[in-house]
């Protein structure tokens, strides 16, 4: 479970040498060249991809009625995990669904933060109602192992840069 934020009412695997507990490191420095072109970026990517950093790419447009994904990162560079949600721009709360009926907390900045599960909610279905590209990983973020199901009350983080003190602990390390 996250620690409570200050509020108002994430491809890929986990990384294996990620350490139990480190925060998110998300600076720019951690990230890949900014400087890479749009072509090396680009290269190879089938029509209707878009890059978005650490090797990844995704589909253009977002599950539903979204306009675009966002995506959870959850991997190591150069030794130091990296769990941040790429795209944050397009996590956009498409309206409570079956499967996905849990409250959003907001940070002070009005950026989407958390989730409080409610009873019958699907990580998946979560991941959709937010445009979240891989939302399965949203139990994984906040410490989950994939046969682990996420419980009605929990807590979980969205959006890591939100949440203050966020700590990303491996829930396979």
């Amino acid at each position: 479970m996250v620690p409570e934020p200050s509020v108002s009412t994430a491809s890929t695997s986990p990384s294996p040498e990620a350490t139990d507990a480190q925060p998110h490191a998300t600076a720019a420095s951690d990230r890949p060249s900014a400087t890479m072109s749009a072509d090396a970026k680009t290269a190879g990517l089938p029509d209707g991809y878009v890059y978005l950093g650490y090797g990844t790419s995704i589909p253009v447009g977002g599950p539903g009625d979204c306009t675009g994904s966002a995506d959870i990162y959850i991997g190591s560079v150069e030794g130091k995990t990296i769990t941040e949600v790429l795209m944050p721009e397009n996590l956009v709360d498409m309206v409570p669904r079956k499967f996905a009926e849990g409250e959003v907390g907001y940070d002070d900045q009005g950026r989407m933060a958390t989730y409080t599960v409610a009873a019958g909610d699907v990580e998946g279905v979560i991941g959709d109602r937010f445009c979240i590209y891989n939302g399965g990983l949203i139990g994984s973020l906040n410490g989950h192992k994939g046969y682990e199901s996420i419980q009605p009350g929990e807590v979980l983080a969205i959006n890591p840069d939100a949440v203050p003190g966020f700590e990303y602990k491996n829930p396979y390390g």
